[in-house]
């Protein structure tokens, strides 16, 4: 491993958006580069107390012990979403509903390495030499039909299904995080977002956006792109950028 990448430190911005059709923001997230972690979670549509769920979800991950080792502390996290998720189940028992759930994406950095994390149709994206790679896999039903080789990934987001999930913290007893383990470098920049965002930006226009706007304006300038092609649902985007102590947030964009 390349000693330098154990230096690299992350930077972040992150914003919200209740978007041009929703009356209460479900989404929320979790922006701690002192911890090298960040989330995004959208409350599930249609059912109650989305919010709620969303803000349940990031708050329990922040409260997750720190751990020296890269492998502890996704274990920890873990643990937390397993607790979100018999927290939720607990909260819908109590109010006599069927589902009072949520997405997550997140990124636990350390040592040179991080860890996606996900559970739902939130995504995560890494840009790396001008190249745009989606490091989740949607729990959808439209995924699995692109999977299947029945559905073209152009046509996903349009699909009268686009909206519905296979997979949420709070849905089902057994919690089931998919996880994947990467190598940082230097100059990588991460996208967590909520389907608000993908909903309405293809990814072609994902990378323009990210390769061209600074750190601290990403988040909104995508949020704003999002706003005006429509904003059918809550909109959350939170961007992280990899740098060597040396390298400064203004040399990359």
């Amino acid at each position: 491993m390349n000693r330098a990448n154990l230096l690299l430190s992350g930077i972040s911005a992150g914003a919200t958006h209740r978007g041009n059709v929703r009356e209460v923001n479900e989404d929320a997230y979790l922006d701690r580069p002192d911890r090298g972690l960040w989330a995004v979670a959208d409350g599930m549509g249609g059912h109650a107390a989305g919010d709620l769920a969303s803000r349940l979800v990031v708050q329990t991950l922040e409260t997750a012990p720190q751990h020296p080792f890269l492998g502890l502390a996704v274990a920890s996290l873990r643990d937390c979403l397993g607790d979100a998720n018999r927290r939720l189940g607990a909260e819908a028992r109590r109010r006599g509903e069927a589902v009072i759930g949520s997405t997550l994406a997140a990124l636990m950095a350390m040592g040179g390495h991080c860890v996606s994390l996900w559970v739902g149709d939130s995504r995560i994206y890494r840009l790396r030499n001008g190249t745009l790679h989606r490091l989740s896999h949607d729990h959808s039903q439209v995924q699995a039909l692109v999977d299947q080789g029945r559905l073209s990934p152009d046509a996903m987001e349009e699909h009268p299904a686009a909206h519905v999930i296979t997979r949420a913290l709070g849905a089902e007893e057994r919690l089931e995080v998919d996880a994947q383990l990467c190598e940082i470098k230097n100059g990588d920049r991460f996208l967590l977002c909520t389907d608000g965002l993908t909903r309405e930006i293809p990814e072609g226009d994902i990378l323009e956006f990210l390769a061209r706007i600074g750190l601290n304006a990403a988040p909104q300038a995508l949020i704003d792109e999002a706003c005006k092609r429509g904003a059918r649902d809550n909109v959350t985007a939170v961007v992280v950028d990899f740098l060597a102590p040396e390298a400064t947030p203004g040399e990359h964009v």
